[in-house]
């Protein structure tokens, strides 16, 4: 998918959207830090689908992360309390 069309299909992340975002998960967000939550959220979400458009390419289907977190308990090993 190019830019463009990720832009596209991708709302825009408004102050306005946002506050309704954090009154749906019942986080309390002053107008202010909404509008820098917003601009914030923004740019992560068009990157990050920009990204996830670029690694479903076929040629980076078999690529893994360098770093994979594991529980303890899935390995059978005791966890810390």
């Amino acid at each position: 998918m190019t830019r463009q069309k990720l832009r596209q299909a991708m709302p825009d992340m408004t102050t306005e959207r946002v506050a309704r975002l954090a009154e749906f998960a019942a986080l309390p967000l002053s107008a202010d830090r909404a509008a820098v939550v917003a601009v914030t959220l923004g740019a992560w979400l068009h990157d990050a689908n920009e990204l996830s458009a670029k690694m479903s390419a076929p040629a980076h289907l078999a690529l893994l992360p360098a770093t994979v977190f594991t529980h303890g308990s899935c390995l059978g090993e005791e966890t810390p309390a």
